[in-house]
């Protein structure tokens, strides 16, 4: 075997050992449900297999902020520029 093959064989080995854990990292990740995920992110345990309306209360108000924060996201977006000007202008 020459040294060119071994080289093309270490590579071919690295790419589907990539593609394999790829794979399986995805096949993982969607075992997972998305509620779950906020949870861990949001520093909760779901340790007690019950959530108190304070933590739930808490998920709620930053899930509106963000809704409202969108919202102001898609005026912006879809403004043609002279109703945004307007406005822009009448706070000065």
């Amino acid at each position: 075997m020459a040294v060119f093959e071994m080289v093309v064989w270490i590579v071919a080995i690295s790419v589907i050992g990539g593609v394999v854990k790829s794979y399986m990292d995805r096949k993982h990740k969607r075992g997972s449900s998305m509620m779950d995920d906020l949870m861990n992110d949001l520093g909760m345990d779901e340790g007690d297999g019950f959530y108190t309306k304070k933590d739930l209360a808490s998920v709620l108000e930053k899930f509106e902020a963000m809704e409202a924060r969108i919202q102001v996201l898609e005026r912006i977006a879809t403004d043609k520029g002279q109703n945004l000007a307007a406005e822009i202008d009448n706070l000065k």
